[in-house]
């Protein structure tokens, strides 16, 4: 198994992975660009006019991470020629640097039939994350190589990646979907959210910042 980097050399290794074109700032969010979000989900019908929007916005994306050191997005990277996740969002902590897995669905889907066993697509979407946490653990040497070496760059990452599956929307939900929906992602190991989770993350953002600045002073004359 690759030694893991540590201290000094886990920095090392993440400068020269190249993500710099990838790097979010999380605090530059504002409030226009949480409202532009919320409308386009609000009309959104599929994945896709949610993914586009995120890809073009990625701060919304970064906002529930905690990482001080920095934050990263990455649109649809290629685990080889078969598997394409949505994103990969990744931090930069004391504890090292932790990519997350993520997978889109409809905000318009539900995520249980009306059996309350889970929908096929949600399913398919915990098949997925599955097949990529596989392709890590055979891959792992590409997966945490360079991008100026052929690699992937991302660093530290392995097949117990962190993963998360958005889907729909709270208003659909009731509190026995909820339930199942957390019984479902812990069975899983992975965090399956509505897109609102997202929403009120950004908006909380927003919140705190506008709050920091009215303490410090900061935009006023």
């Amino acid at each position: 198994m690759d030694e893991v980097p540590d201290g000094s050399k886990r920095r090392t290794a993440f400068r020269r992975a190249d993500l710099r074109k990838f790097e979010v700032n999380h605090d530059a969010i504002n409030q226009a660009e949480v409202d532009e979000f919320e409308t386009i989900l609000n009309r959104a019908e599929r994945e896709a006019d949610l993914q586009q929007h995120l890809a073009a916005n990625p701060r919304i994306l970064v906002q529930k991470l905690r990482g001080g050191w920095g934050r990263w997005v990455i649109p649809s990277p290629r685990f080889g020629a078969e598997h394409v996740p949505d994103f990969i969002v990744g931090e930069y902590s004391s504890l090292g640097v932790q990519w997350t897995l993520v997978e889109l669905e409809s905000p318009r889907r539900r995520l249980f039939n009306n059996r309350g066993d889970p929908a096929e697509y949600l399913n398919h979407a915990i098949r997925q994350i599955a097949d990529w946490r596989d392709w890590l653990i055979t891959n792992r040497d590409y997966a945490i190589r360079s991008r100026s070496d052929q690699g992937l760059g991302l660093v530290d990452i392995d097949g117990r990646a962190p993963a998360w599956i958005i889907i729909g929307r709270r208003d659909d939900e009731d509190e026995k979907t909820r339930r199942r929906r957390a019984q479902l992602g812990a069975q899983s190991g992975i965090e399956i959210h509505t897109y609102d989770w997202l929403l009120d993350a950004a908006h909380a953002r927003v919140h705190d910042m506008e709050a920091w600045k009215r303490r410090s002073g900061v935009g006023n004359d």
